[in-house]
């Protein structure tokens, strides 16, 4: 199924590209008609892959991922600090750790509004 799906969607690039560059509508029809079938089949089939992974595969990636993580962690990678910027003075806002993204991030210097 997959040699079909993608074959159709190549053809169908293939026509369509052929049809607006020749100004032939039906071909360009065709190729269209081609590719909306093929992209569903595509998406199954990877949707199928995806499902059937085995226990043994799944504990390879989390190995993987953990072995990968204590290497970060060896080189340093995790705890690295900014590098200073020039005319920035970082002293008086909260310290956080480099690899935490804040959402909203809360200014120290915050100027009171008021009205004139």
């Amino acid at each position: 199924m997959p040699v079909f799906a993608f074959t159709l969607l190549l053809v169908g690039l293939s026509a369509g590209v052929l049809g607006l560059l020749g100004s032939n509508d039906d071909l360009w029809t065709a190729g269209l008609f081609l590719v909306l079938t093929a992209v569903p089949l595509t998406i199954v089939r990877t949707v199928h892959n995806s499902q059937r992974a085995t226990a043994h595969q799944l504990a390879e990636a989390d190995r993987g991922g953990y072995v990968r993580a204590l290497d970060h962690v060896a080189r340093g990678l995790l705890d690295a600090p900014d590098p200073p910027s020039p005319g920035h003075h970082r002293d008086r806002a909260e310290q956080v750790a480099g690899n935490v993204i804040t959402l909203r991030p809360r200014h120290m210097d915050q100027y009171e509004r008021k009205a004139q």
